[in-house]
C-alpha cells in the first residue's frame, strides 16, 4: 500500500448480495471512504454494481480487492505439531514453516488461516514468536480454518467475470476477532447469514472453536413462502420489512403487507420458533467453550442481525452482553483489519511528516503565517426517514455527502394518524448509526408517554402533535431530559392554540401537508402560519425556531424561506432525486438571507 496516495477495496460477498467499502489513503491517513451494497442473487451483477459505484465515489480504479463473505462449509481444527533437534538449536522462521507443513490437510479444502495459539520449548512457554530463541525441541499448537476449494473457485470465477482479482481471502470471524477482541478478552462471534448460522469462540490465545449450522435466513424465508403460500421473493421482502423477535400486541391487527391478508404476527409466528431453534443449536455447539472460557461479550453480525429485537433475543438466549455489528459488520471489520496491518508503516510515515511539519512551522513563524480553520457550513435541511431505508449504511453515507447534520424521524402510532410508522426501536437503531441531530415528530396519542421513550432512545428534538392529551406534560418531560421541545401546527389548526405555551417552546413545526403520509402536495395555508410566527417572535423577542414539513421541493422551499422559515424537512423530493447533494443545495435559500 502506497501511504502517500493510494486506494484499497474490501468486498463482502454473500449469498444474496455484495457489500463493499473503498478507502482513499493520502499521507498515511484515510482521506475518503465510501460504502455501497447491492442485494441480488446474481453475484457478478452485484459485484459490478458495487465496484462501479465505489470507484465513482472514491475517484479511483480498482484491479484487486480484499475479500470476505460466505465461503461455504468450514472445517476448524486445533492441532499440535512437534520438532526436535540433536542438541541446542536456534529457532528460525524455516522451523515454523516446517511445523505448519505438518498440519493435516482435508481433501477438497483450502487452509485459509493457520493461527499459532501457543509455542513451547522444554521448560518454557511462549505467547509470542519463539524465533531467535535456542532450544533442543519446539512444539506448537495451531488453529486452522479450512474452506472448500469449490466455493473459493466459484468466488474467484465471479471476481474474474467482474474484472477484478482477489488480493487475499479473509474469514469473516477472523477479521472480526482481529479488530474487536480486547487483548485479554474471550469473545463469542455469531453470524446469522442467509445459508449458514456460524458461531466461534476467540480467546487471548486465538480461536478455540468454530462451527457452521446449515440453516439461515433463506430457510426462514422459504418457510414463510410455504406456510403462507406466497412467492419466495415476496416472503424475503416481507420478512426483511416486518419480522421482529420482540412481538407487539398490535401485530395481530397490523397487515404485514398491503398486498396480502396476513398480519405481522403471522410472519413472526413463523420467524420466532425458527430463530429459537437456531439459537439453541448455536448455544449447544459452543457450550463446552463457553464453560471453559466465559466470553465477555457476543459480537453479532449477518443479515439476521438486522431483525428487530435480535440483540435482546441473543442476549436472553445466551445470558451474555451483545454488540450488534449488523449486516455490514464483517465488511467494516475487514477494512479496519487491512488498515491496522499498516500501523507500523503509518506510524513511521507520520513521524517523518511530523518532523517535517515542525521544521516548516519554525520557518513559518519567521514570516508570521497564520491559518484559520474554516467552519463547516450548517445545512438547514432535514431528510425525512419515511422516505429512506435507514437500515442501509449507504443512507447515512449519502446524508454525509450532502452535508446533512439533522435527520427528521416520524413516529406514528396508528391512532393519531391512520398509519403505523417507525417506532422507538427504529429510533434507537438510527441513533446507534449516526451522530446527527435527531429531530423526532411524535404523531401519537398520549405524547407524554412517547416523549420519555423518545428522549431515552436518542432524540435531540421532540415535536409533539396538537390536539392530543398531555401536551403540557410532554413539554415538562422533554425539558427535564434537557432536550429541545416543539409543537407541530397542522394546516387546519388555529395558530391561537399556541398562545399559552409559545414561550415554553424551542420550535414550532409548521405542517404544510396533512400528517400521516409522504408525497403530498404543499398546502398554501402553511405560508401564512410561517409569516405570523415569524412576526410574533420578532415582536416579542422569542428565541423560537420555525421548521416546515411537507411537500418541500426546490420551488416551495424558496417560498418558505421568504415567509421566515429556519429549517425545512424534505422526504420524497430528496429521496427521488438522482443526485442527493445537488438536491439538498437546490433547497437552500436562493439569495443570502439570515437563514
Amino acid at each position: 500500500m502506497n501511504l502517500l496516495d493510494s486506494s484499497f477495496l474490501c468486498l463482502d460477498i454473500g449469498t444474496t448480495g455484495v457489500r463493499g467499502s473503498a478507502h482513499r489513503v493520502r499521507n498515511a491517513r484515510l482521506d475518503k471512504s465510501a460504502v455501497f451494497a447491492t442485494d441480488s442473487t446474481d453475484t457478478v451483477f452485484a459485484l459490478k454494481s458495487v465496484i462501479d459505484e465505489l470507484e465513482r465515489q472514491i475517484g479511483a480504479h480498482f484491479d484487486t480487492a480484499y475479500i470476505t463473505g460466505n465461503f461455504g462449509n468450514v472445517i476448524f481444527n486445533m492441532t499440535r505439531r512437534d520438532i526436535q533437534w540433536n542438541g541446542e538449536h536456534k529457532i528460525t522462521p524455516a522451523d515454523i514453516r516446517t511445523l505448519i507443513a505438518q498440519i493435516p490437510q482435508h481433501a477438497g479444502y483450502y487452509p485459509m488461516h493457520i493461527i499459532p495459539l501457543q509455542y513451547k520449548t522444554p521448560g518454557l512457554r511462549y505467547t509470542d514468536s519463539p524465533i531467535g530463541h535456542t532450544a533442543p525441541a519446539l512444539s506448537a499448537t495451531f488453529g486452522a480454518i479450512f474452506y472448500t476449494n469449490a466455493r473459493l473457485d466459484e468466488i474467484t470465477s465471479f471476481l474474474r467475470r467482474a474484472h477484478i482479482q482477489a488480493e487475499a481471502f479473509y474469514d469473516p470471524q477472523f477479521v472480526l476477532a482481529g479488530t474487536l477482541r480486547g487483548k485479554d478478552d474471550s469473545i463469542l462471534l455469531i453470524d446469522l447469514g442467509a445459508t449458514y448460522s456460524t458461531i466461534s469462540m476467540w480467546t487471548s490465545l486465538g480461536p478455540i472453536m468454530m462451527q457452521k449450522i446449515p440453516y439461515g435466513g433463506n430457510n426462514i424465508s422459504q418457510d414463510i413462502a410455504y406456510k403462507l403460500s406466497i412467492d419466495p421473493d415476496d416472503a424475503e421482502r416481507i420478512k426483511r420489512a416486518v419480522a421482529s423477535l420482540t412481538p407487539q400486541e398490535m401485530d395481530r391487527f397490523t397487515p404485514a403487507d398491503v398486498a396480502f391478508d396476513f398480519s405481522r404476527a403471522d410472519i413472526n409466528d413463523i420467524v420466532l420458533p425458527r430463530m429459537v431453534e437456531i439459537a439453541a443449536q448455536l448455544k449447544n455447539a459452543a457450550a463446552p467453550a463457553i464453560t471453559k472460557y466465559p466470553p465477555a461479550r457476543i459480537i453479532l453480525t449477518g443479515g439476521g442481525a438486522e431483525m428487530a429485537g435480535c440483540t435482546e433475543f441473543i442476549e436472553n438466549a445466551f445470558g451474555i452482553p451483545v454488540k450488534n455489528m449488523r449486516s455490514d459488520g464483517a465488511m467494516r471489520a475487514l477494512a479496519a483489519y487491512i488498515w491496522n496491518t499498516q500501523a507500523p508503516r503509518r506510524a513511521a510515515f507520520l513521524e517523518r511528516a511530523a518532523r517535517n511539519k515542525r521544521r516548516f512551522e519554525k520557518i513559518a513563524k519567521l514570516f508570521r503565517w497564520h491559518h484559520k480553520p474554516r467552519r463547516a457550513k450548517f445545512i438547514p435541511i432535514l431528510p425525512s426517514t419515511l422516505c429512506f431505508n435507514m437500515k442501509r449504511p449507504e443512507t447515512y453515507t449519502t446524508f454525509q455527502a450532502g452535508g446533512i447534520s439533522m435527520i427528521h424521524v416520524d413516529i406514528m402510532d396508528g391512532f393519531y394518524v391512520d398509519r403505523v410508522a417507525s417506532g422507538i426501536p427504529e429510533l434507537k437503531m438510527i441513533r446507534d448509526r449516526t451522530d446527527a441531530h435527531l429531530h423526532v415528530h411524535l404523531m401519537t396519542e398520549s405524547p407524554e408517554i412517547w416523549a420519555a421513550d423518545a428522549c431515552a432512545a436518542g432524540a435531540d428534538t421532540v415535536i409533539v402533535s396538537p390536539g392530543t392529551a398531555g401536551v403540557r406534560n410532554a413539554i415538562k418531560i422533554v425539558r427535564t431530559a434537557h432536550k429541545r421541545i416543539g409543537v407541530a401546527l397542522n394546516p387546519d389548526s388555529n395558530i391561537k392554540m399556541l398562545k399559552e405555551i409559545l414561550r415554553d417552546l424551542d420550535e414550532v413545526m409548521v405542517m404544510s401537508v396533512t400528517p400521516g403520509a409522504a408525497g403530498q402536495t404543499f398546502d398554501e395555508r402553511a405560508l401564512k402560519h410561517i409569516a405570523i410566527l415569524d412576526h410574533t417572535r420578532r415582536t416579542f423577542g422569542l428565541r423560537l425556531t420555525i421548521s416546515v414539513d411537507g411537500g418541500i421541493n426546490n420551488e416551495t422551499a424558496q417560498r418558505c424561506w421568504a415567509a421566515g422559515a429556519d429549517l425545512l424537512v424534505s422526504g420524497s423530493y430528496l429521496a427521488h432525486s438522482p443526485d442527493f447533494p445537488l438536491a439538498v443545495q437546490s433547497l437552500l435559500p436562493a439569495h443570502n438571507t439570515n437563514h
